[in-house]
Formats: structure tokens, C-alpha cells, sequence
């Protein structure tokens, strides 16, 4: 599954940036015309865990996909034990943006997050170690600030994140859960 994730993951990826010129040529816009259609923001919560970096591009006008990265890497030592753990998050989320009036729009949105997680540890004697990787489903709805001109772009909302292991109470690894979880981004549209 985690292949089917990441095969899928790249296809859009390639698909966002790939289509550029194809919004601009549906309305007839010319490049001077044209409403920003890309933005790249830093967000804080969301889909990436603790943070991401994000690359978004509108097509159509109403349709937003975005592809982020988060990277974060955790170590511990206390006398001859240690422990470390790493975590690489990629989000990938299609919204809908059709609801807006000026630079305010209401962001609804939806897709996955594919994780790639390990760690180690050592105490005396002993050492272990692991790595594995999973997929998140992710369900959004925000309230989005971005000028139709370019400029400035605040995005702040909730989100549900859904798998395997996730309850705020006793998580059991193998229960599906749904997780609350809240989001804010600064960025720019271009």
C-alpha cells in the first residue's frame, strides 16, 4: 500500500507542476491577466504533524493541490542510555476554493499523508531499533486570506487526521481513530 501511496503521491506532484499554462488558456487569460495561481507558505499543525513547507497550485480557479514536506528528528540521552527518533511527513491535499468573495475564501480539502518513521534506542546491554512507514488520511476546512492579485497569504482551520493508532486516550496501534487537529499558514501567492 505505502508503494500505491507514494506512486500516487509523485503522479500529482508531477501533475501540479506540470499544468501551469493550462488554467491560463481555459480563460483566455493572458500571463499579465491572470489571478496568482501558485503559493508556497510555511504551516504550522496540519497535515504535515508538527510543520510543513508547501507548494500549491490553483487550476481552474476553484481547485487547489498542494504537496508539502516536514522532516523533524528527536534525541534523548540520560547516562549510558539514548534514544532517538526521525520523522518524514509528505501531505498531499486537493481543495475546493469555490466559495470566496474577494481575497476571503473558505477552504475545504482532502487527501493523505504519507510517513516515514524510525528510531533507535540503547541502555546498558541493549539496543534497538525500527523504521516503518504509514499513510494518514487528512479532511480540512478553513478560512483562507489570499489577494487575487499575488501578495500576502494567511490560512488558518481544522483538520481531522484519520488512521491507525491515533486517539488523544490509550491509542491502540491497531484501531482506526480520527484526531482533531488544528492548522495556520504564512505564505505567499504568486
Amino acid at each position: 500500500m505505502t508503494k500505491q501511496f507514494l506512486g500516487l503521491a509523485i503522479v500529482l506532484a508531477v501533475a501540479a507542476f506540470a499544468t501551469p499554462v493550462l488554467a491560463e488558456r481555459s480563460r483566455g487569460l493572458s500571463a499579465d491577466e491572470s489571478p496568482a495561481y501558485n503559493s508556497i507558505f510555511v504551516e504550522g499543525g496540519g497535515p504535515g504533524l508538527l510543520y510543513s513547507l508547501n507548494y500549491e497550485r490553483v487550476v481552474e480557479e476553484d481547485f487547489g493541490l498542494r504537496v508539502g514536506v516536514s522532516y523533524v528528528s528527536f534525541s534523548a540521552s540520560a547516562g549510558s542510555s539514548s534514544a532517538s527518533a526521525t520523522i518524514l511527513a509528505v501531505p498531499v491535499i486537493f481543495s475546493y476554493l469555490g466559495l470566496r468573495g474577494g481575497n476571503h475564501m473558505l477552504e475545504l480539502g482532502g487527501g493523505a499523508t504519507g510517513i516515514y518513521a524510525s528510531g533507535a534506542g540503547s541502555g546498558g546491554a541493549f539496543a534497538a531499533s525500527g523504521s516503518g512507514m504509514m499513510a494518514l488520511g487528512t479532511a480540512l476546512i478553513g478560512y483562507r486570506r489570499q489577494p487575487v492579485d499575488g501578495g500576502f497569504q494567511f490560512r488558518i482551520g481544522l483538520e481531522a487526521l484519520a488512521g491507525k493508532g491515533l486517539a488523544f486516550s490509550n491509542p491502540d496501534p491497531t484501531k482506526f481513530g480520527v484526531l482533531p487537529w488544528l492548522y495556520m499558514s504564512l505564505g505567499v501567492a504568486m
